[in-house]
Order: structure tokens, then sequence, then C-alpha cells
């Protein structure tokens, strides 16, 4: 689903659970390796982690923490 596509609160609810499971998905990559290192071999958290938990954050408050 595109963001254009978005008709009504049930579309935006799917596109920001959608948006969720991407970040969760990315998160697991970007997940603490040890000896504070990401598993990207960056320290961590790196840049990507931060940003996907920002955008997590963003959908996760408009539908809710359940997600």
């Amino acid at each position: 689903m595109t963001v254009g596509a978005l008709r009504d609160a049930r579309d935006l609810t799917r596109y920001a659970r959608e948006q969720i499971q991407a970040a969760d998905a990315v998160l697991t990559v970007h997940d603490e390796a040890g000896l504070n290192l990401c598993h990207c071999g960056r320290l961590h958290p790196c840049d990507e982690r931060r940003q996907w938990l920002r955008t997590r954050d963003h959908y996760v408050r408009l539908v809710g923490a359940g997600s």
C-alpha cells in the first residue's frame, strides 16, 4: 500500500501496522551483538537502529501500543 492510497482510518491503521512490522524486521538485524556493537558492525545503537526506532514509535502512537 502506498501513502497516496490511504482513503480512511482503516487504511491508515493497516499502513501503520505494515510500517511497524517493517521496523521490527530491520530492528532485529540492528540488535546489539555484544561489546556495545550492533550486528551491522557499528557502535550500538547505530544510526539505522535509531531511525527505525523513531519510525516505529511514530506509527505505534497512531495505532496504539498493542501493535
